[in-house]
């Protein structure tokens, strides 16, 4: 194979498969430009030869970025009567060879070969999972693989690292229609931690499901669009309130146990004493949590608690927990 000069205008950047063997995401040259624009390209593209024009395979960047410098051409391998299958993996090699790949250009990746094998699980697990570096299981792959399902923003907070494979294995058991709606409230500007977003995707599916709806009615709910609005709540106020309402929709003889129990709780709060139940009142343990910076506090707390047993407080806080 030997270096070839070509015209820009002769390599496919516009048909719909144009980007038949490119993994790379996002496709934005950045700083690459200015250095292509300081010292030239120091090494060429790879391209293959398809009828009507060539097909990028190495270096998309690069040659986004002579085309934005108003290059006519450009310095290119050539490979011709290759393969569709030795051009992916020529082009998977040289990305596992370079920087670790993003979560969106390991999806890709899978993606590009589950179309040239057809959906075969069993090869995409064992030849292409461990060159990846994710667990070569099928739920893995089917979770790589339903990355493309998101929204172009969720897909650069995917390539980004600020959204997580398991973030978005969370919604994959939602219906297409829910999952963008979910993704949207859950993971855009109310961000929430994985493990609120466990929780309240389980219980936003599951009232949705009861209530015969979609999950997207739920957040079209006034109660819940009025906790997206208020500005003057943080991402965490606005999910534990949200986690509330859902609660509360869901199993409200629970709710109900709650508010009483966090009336019970409220005086002895006064004197930094925390009393949580077990979760879903669940159990028969109740954890308490003192604070104090002084001796004195300290004092005062356990006199609180003892003044509390007087009371029969406790006894009406495990009479929670027992279901009277």
């Amino acid at each position: 194979m030997r270096i070839e000069n070509i015209a820009i205008t002769d390599i496919d950047l516009t048909s719909p498969n144009w980007d038949d063997f490119i993994f790379t995401y996002p496709l934005d040259t950045g700083p690459l430009l200015e250095s292509i624009r300081a010292v030239e390209l120091q090494q060429p593209i790879v391209v293959a030869e398809f009828e009507p024009k060539y097909k990028i395979v190495i270096g998309v960047r690069r040659l986004l970025a002579g085309k934005e410098l108003g290059w006519k051409k450009i310095p290119a391998v050539v490979h011709r009567d290759e393969t569709r299958e030795k051009l992916l993996w020529l082009s998977l090699q040289e990305k596992v060879g370079g920087r670790p790949l993003n979560a969106m250009e390991k999806s890709r990746v899978l993606q590009r070969f589950a179309i040239l094998w057809h959906g075969d699980m069993d090869r995409l697990q064992k030849e292409i999972c461990p060159l990846l570096d994710i667990p070569s299981t099928a739920e893995a792959v089917e979770t790589f693989l339903f990355f493309k399902e998101f929204s172009e923003k969720h897909q650069e907070d995917l390539a980004g690292g600020k959204l997580t494979p398991q973030h978005a294995e969370l919604l994959r058991p939602l219906r297409p229609e829910d999952r963008r709606v979910a993704a949207d409230n859950l993971f855009g500007a109310h961000r929430v931690s994985l493990q609120e977003a466990r929780e309240l995707v389980d219980n936003v599916s599951n009232l949705a499901a009861r209530d015969g709806v979609r999950v997207q009615d739920i957040f079209e709910r006034p109660q819940v669009k009025e906790l997206f609005v208020n500005e003057s709540a943080t991402p965490r106020q606005r999910a534990s309130q949200l986690r509330t309402y859902l609660q509360h929709e869901r199993f409200p003889q629970l709710s109900a146990t709650e508010e009483k129990f966090a009336q019970l709780a409220e005086p002895l709060a006064q004197h930094k004493i925390s009393v949580r139940p077990p979760r879903f009142f669940e159990g028969n343990e109740l954890t308490i949590t003192v604070r104090g910076g002084e001796a004195e506090e300290i004092g005062a707390a356990i006199g609180a608690m003892q003044e509390a047993a007087k009371r029969g407080l406790w006894k009406k806080m495990f009479a929670l927990l027992q279901g009277e």
